[in-house]
């Protein structure tokens, strides 16, 4: 039996492996991206306030475009074959931005590399935007953001508060699991939403009695 050159069996093993990871990566399925909606806001009254919104800080293992589980023993992982399209933190800015200028409740919003100049601020930290499989499946979507509103011209803290809300998935489904997410998600920035355009209201209402009580 006749042995092939060295050259030659390393030229068709290269090309066998080749072929072989070759294969893998043709069968592989990209991954799904899905989002967040933006949350529909009550109509009320205007304010006459610019807002800057911006996430200032992320929890580890959240500044991913990739979809977070947490399984028992403090582990996070990935769901397998989904993602956002973005950051968690950029998905949750531009849907609570969306939001809030879908709502008419103020002159205008901005993200954090907005150009106009701003009467308050609204920042988040995201502490948790998660599905938690440690209490077993289907799993429990949490949002957990830290908020804190400002006034821009004296950088002064408004108010901080933090909101916290779960909702289980209706089964253990990638899908599922985003509609679930995106369920938490609706209900906790309606609450930050309602409070924001309370502590700004109330700001603005004090800068008003202030001004009065100066006089010409």
């Amino acid at each position: 039996m006749k042995r092939l050159p060295a050259s030659a069996a390393t030229l068709g093993a290269c090309l066998l492996i080749g072929a072989c990871f070759g294969g893998v990566r043709d069968d592989m399925a990209a991954p799904v991206n899905y989002r967040i909606s933006a949350p529909k806001l009550a109509a009320g009254g205007a304010l006459a306030a610019d807002v800057l919104v911006a996430v200032a800080a992320t929890a580890p293992g959240l500044d991913s475009t990739g979809i977070a589980g947490r399984w028992p023993g403090s582990r996070i992982d990935y769901l397998a074959g989904a993602r956002w399209p973005v950051k968690t933190p950029a998905l949750i800015e531009s849907a609570l931005i969306e939001g809030l200028q879908d709502s008419g409740r103020l002159r205008s919003v901005q993200g954090d590399f907005g150009r106009f100049r701003t009467t308050h601020t609204l920042t988040l930290e995201v502490r948790r935007f998660e599905a938690d499989y440690t209490g077993g499946e289907p799993p429990v979507a949490q949002v957990a953001l830290a908020v804190t509103i400002g006034r821009q011209s004296d950088r002064r803290v408004l108010t901080a508060f933090t909101v916290a809300v779960e909702e289980r998935a209706s089964e253990n489904r990638v899908s599922a699991v985003v509609a679930a997410l995106d369920s938490a998600f609706a209900r906790a920035a309606t609450e930050i939403a309602g409070r924001s355009f309370d502590t700004i209201a109330a700001d603005l209402a004090a800068a008003q009695a202030s001004a009065a009580n100066i006089g010409p």
